[in-house]
C-alpha cells in the first residue's frame, strides 16, 4: 500500500526499508530478520517569557532525546560457515548485542556508532542515528512460532 501526496507524488512509507548499522554510512550492514522498527525523536524546547508581552519572545533548545524499538526474529544462519542470512542480511541483532557479562564485570556500554533506516527501492537514507546504546533486551516465544527479539535503544543528537 503507498500512500499518495496532494500532488498524486507516492509518499515513502517504510517500504523495503532495513536498518542498517555499522561504524559510519559507508561499513554500514543491513541488520537480517527485522521486522519493526521506529525511533522517536523528542525535543525539549523552553519560552522565554517577559512581563507585559503576550507569548514567548523566544523558544530556545533545552534537550533532546532519542528512542528507538527494533523487532527481530531471532535467525539461524544459511548454513554451517555462512555469513548471510536468509533474508539477505549480514548481521542479526543478536549479533549486535551487548554482552551481559561484559557489562556486569566491567561497567561498558556497547556503543553502535551509526545506525540508519535505509530505503533500498530508491537508495535513500528515511533516518539516521549515531552513538546508539542498548537500553532494554529481550525475547519473546509465543507457541509455535518464531523466537523474536525486542530491543530498546537510545541515541545521541547526529549534528
Amino acid at each position: 500500500m503507498a500512500l499518495l501526496n496532494v500532488s498524486g507524488a507516492i509518499i515513502a512509507t517504510g517500504f523495503n526499508c532495513q536498518v542498517k548499522v555499522g561504524s559510519n554510512a559507508s561499513d554500514a550492514k543491513v541488520i537480517g530478520f527485522v521486522t519493526s522498527f521506529n525511533a522517536t525523536e523528542d525535543f525539549q524546547a523552553q519560552d522565554a517569557n517577559v512581563i507585559g508581552v503576550l507569548g514567548p519572545v523566544s523558544i530556545d533548545p533545552q534537550g533532546y532525546n532519542c528512542s528507538i524499538t527494533l523487532a527481530s526474529f531471532v535467525p539461524a544462519k544459511l548454513g554451517v560457515g555462512a555469513t548471510q542470512y536468509e533474508d539477505g542480511g549480514e548481521v542479526s541483532l543478536t549479533d549486535k548485542l551487548p554482552k551481559r557479562a561484559d557489562f556486569i564485570t566491567d561497567g561498558a556500554v556497547q556503543k553502535w556508532e551509526y545506525l540508519s533506516f535505509y530505503n533500498k527501492k530508491d537508495a535513500s537514507i528515511l533516518a539516521e542515528f549515531s552513538g546508539v546504546i542498548v537500553t532494554s533486551n529481550g525475547i519473546s516465544v509465543d507457541g509455535s512460532q518464531y523466537v523474536r527479539g525486542n530491543v530498546q535503544l537510545r541515541a545521541l543528537a547526529k549534528l
